[in-house]
């Protein structure tokens, strides 16, 4: 329905202000080019703003774009740019060793990197090359890196930001990314590993339970349940050929969600969202009522 609202993908402050001179609903599509202070303020007036990837949603909000409007939409993943990165982070080159990967922020405990250690502190003793990188910063980054030196894993733990440019590298070389987080308003960056390839272990909460089919894309696992994310990441990192079939299934299907009947798709339901009913028109005519004869 034509003349409802406005989607934006570039120029997004100048439409943001137009937009609300005009009183229209306003929907802004970011890529990696538009991690900026200036989207982020669109962003501030926008109804939605859309992203393909949870690590894009995650700058943006930092950047100061509000949590409540900016949304994951997985059909807009744009493979040749989301994905795309020649950034290099050192550690995980290594052919020696093998590498758990979490990349979400470290900002506070619903985002269970303490569930996550503790699944690989029971499995580390008995598996010399398995490393696990916590690709993030936060609050909660210093007493994870004292947990896991406290429990003798200094150099095998490693809690360290990693880039945009560097996390389609890190993902790709990824023995198994895992998605800990607690709440479901704390979603990790699944899409783009799925997408990536990767082999994807999650907790059943959030947007989790929709981007992965239980045994055919990836697993899911019960929140706040280290034992549990132990057993399953066990049977990952030990059964290279399991987890890269279901690696190579899950980034079939991720690349299928963006074909364009799909992308309309999702683009139709977005709209639906936020159009707002066209008012009355008005003639602003007066018309009185005619007199009614007095009864005697």
């Amino acid at each position: 329905m034509p003349g409802r609202w406005v989607h934006a993908r570039t120029s997004h402050l100048k439409v943001s202000l137009v937009t609300r001179l005009l009183n229209l609903p306003l929907i802004l599509q970011a890529t990696r080019r538009d991690v900026n202070a200036s989207t982020a303020r669109a962003a501030r007036g926008a109804d939605r703003t859309l992203c393909g990837t949870v690590s894009l949603r995650e700058a943006l909000l930092e950047q100061g774009a509000p949590a409540s409007s900016t949304v994951v939409t997985r059909a807009l993943l744009d493979a040749k740019t989301d994905l795309a990165g020649s950034g290099v982070f050192p550690p995980i080159l290594d052919p020696r060793l093998r590498w758990v990967v979490s990349a979400g922020p470290c900002d506070g405990p619903d985002r269970g990197h303490g569930d996550l250690l503790l699944a690989f502190l029971s499995l580390a003793r008995t598996r010399p090359r398995l490393n696990l990188l916590v690709g993030g910063t936060g609050s909660s980054a210093r007493a994870l890196v004292a947990q896991a030196d406290h429990a003798g894993m200094r150099g095998r733990v490693v809690v360290h930001p990693i880039g945009l440019e560097q996390l389609p590298g890190v993902l790709a070389r990824a023995a198994a990314v895992v998605a800990p987080s607690r709440a479901g308003n704390h979603p990790d960056p699944v899409p783009e590993a799925l997408a990536m390839g990767a082999p994807v272990i999650a907790t059943a909460v959030g947007p989790h339970p929709t981007w992965i089919r239980e045994g055919r894309t990836g697993w899911l696992v019960p929140p706040r349940a280290p034992a549990a994310l132990a057993a399953r990441l066990a049977q990952v990192v030990d059964d290279p050929l399991l987890a890269r079939r279901v690696a190579a299934a899950a980034q079939k299907a991720a690349l299928e969600l963006s074909q364009p009947d799909q992308v309309a798709l999702e683009l139709a339901r977005c709209y639906g969202g936020v159009a707002r009913p066209q008012a009355t028109p008005s003639t602003d005519l007066y018309l009185p009522e005619p007199a009614r004869a007095a009864r005697v």
